[in-house]
């Protein structure tokens, strides 16, 4: 895994994380729904350790709130 200075809107690149600056670029929460699932590509499959993070963290409270809608038709893709 490299990393690299993040500009915003920077592309997707495998095996690269791009570390942002937070005061140019301050943290929100976004879509719970879209934190803590597998990979797009086929075999991008993480443990469900990880996976199961996201109810967790939303039954605790611990991702904050967001004004993004929950997921498709307000659903989300774990329920929450």
């Amino acid at each position: 895994l490299d990393f690299s200075k993040g500009r915003g809107s920077d592309p997707d690149a495998r095996a690269l994380a791009f570390v942002m600056d937070t005061v140019e670029y301050p943290f929100f929460v976004a879509e719970q729904y879209h934190q803590f699932h597998d990979g797009f590509n086929i075999g991008e499959n993480y443990p469900n350790s990880y996976n199961g993070l996201a109810g967790k963290l939303s039954k605790e409270g611990s991702l904050g709130t967001s004004d993004c809608p929950n997921g498709m038709l307000g659903l989300g893709a774990f329920g929450l």
